[in-house]
């Protein structure tokens, strides 16, 4: 009788756990298991814009939480009076009914534009601040955050703010020393990941710095070709329990293994950067990626 008492209880609490724990901390979990699940995780570039009415936009997030995707990249620029917007590009052209620099002008202003869809057309959506961004995704899905470097103390604060720097993914291609010396502590509670952007010239040596120095639990590697000879160390990094970021973005990234050719051969593109050892992948289409990724059995929820 005993016994059955003890085994309810630990059922109740176990129950209990996992209703305690956020969608974040099991990504997070996976993140810092240092490959050793099947998992592979999947980022969305600019969010979910294939399936949403624009990139960058909050229901391109909406739309990657709902997808069950692992994390969303985020890009910033500021306004004249020094808010954080949700932007690619420097100017408002490509992407807005505005025109011009964003940073000439102000949050106010820049709500009076609409963002417009990859063809042109101008939605009913407006564009995002950093802050709401973070809000969304706070304790639902994990954020890595693109161009903050000239906004680097604002960025934290942010961050600090709404109190969600654990689930928050910076990159950096700076050695460490160099990282330090420029932000010192500014990003301590933040995810900081070091990107190599293969060269020849110093690749080794850019790894081994990253490898010995930062804490991470990724590394990513971009390549234009195949013949780089610190690909020959993308098992290194994975025996090293870092997790290997690849992209699939276009060519220059993967040596032209990437989310245009997956659309008509899955195997020699996906499958090509699963075989390099990939376990995040950063792409331009992650709902088909992850799709392709379950039916291969590389996603365990």
């Amino acid at each position: 009788m005993l016994k059955v008492i003890i085994t309810y209880i630990l059922g109740i609490m176990c129950i209990l756990g996992a209703y305690s724990q956020t969608r974040v901390d099991t990504l997070l979990n996976i993140l810092n298991d240092g490959g050793t699940t099947r998992h592979v995780m999947v980022f969305a570039h600019r969010g979910d814009w294939r399936n949403a009415p624009a990139e960058n936009s909050l229901e391109a997030y909406r739309n990657c939480i709902r997808e069950g995707i692992d994390g969303i990249e985020v890009d910033l620029q500021m306004t004249s009076d020094s808010v954080l917007v949700i932007m690619h590009d420097e100017t408002l052209d490509r992407t807005t009914t505005g025109h011009g620099l964003v940073s000439d002008y102000t949050k106010a202003q820049l709500d009076s534009l609409w963002l417009l869809s990859p063809i042109g057309v101008v939605t009913r959506l407006k564009i995002p601040t950093f802050e709401e961004v973070l809000e969304l995704a706070k304790d639902n899905i994990l954020i890595q955050v693109d161009k903050w470097k000239p906004f680097a103390p604002l960025v934290a604060q942010a961050i600090k703010k709404h109190q969600c720097g654990h689930q928050v993914i910076i990159r950096t291609t700076d050695p460490y020393d160099k990282f330090k010396r420029l932000y010192g502590n500014l990003f301590e509670d933040v995810i900081v990941m070091p990107v190599l952007v293969c060269r020849n010239n110093g690749d080794n040596n850019k790894l081994d710095d990253f490898m010995t120095k930062y804490s991470s639990p990724a590394i990513s590697v971009t390549f234009t070709s195949t013949d780089f000879d610190v690909l020959n160390r993308l098992d290194e990094i994975k025996q090293k329990k870092y997790r290997l970021w690849l992209n699939s973005l276009w060519g220059s990234f993967n040596a032209n293994h990437d989310d245009e050719g997956a659309m008509h051969d899955p195997d020699q593109n996906y499958g090509w950067l699963l075989g390099k050892g990939a376990n995040i992948i950063f792409s331009d289409n992650p709902v088909y990626l992850k799709n392709y990724l379950a039916k291969k059995g590389y996603r365990i929820f």
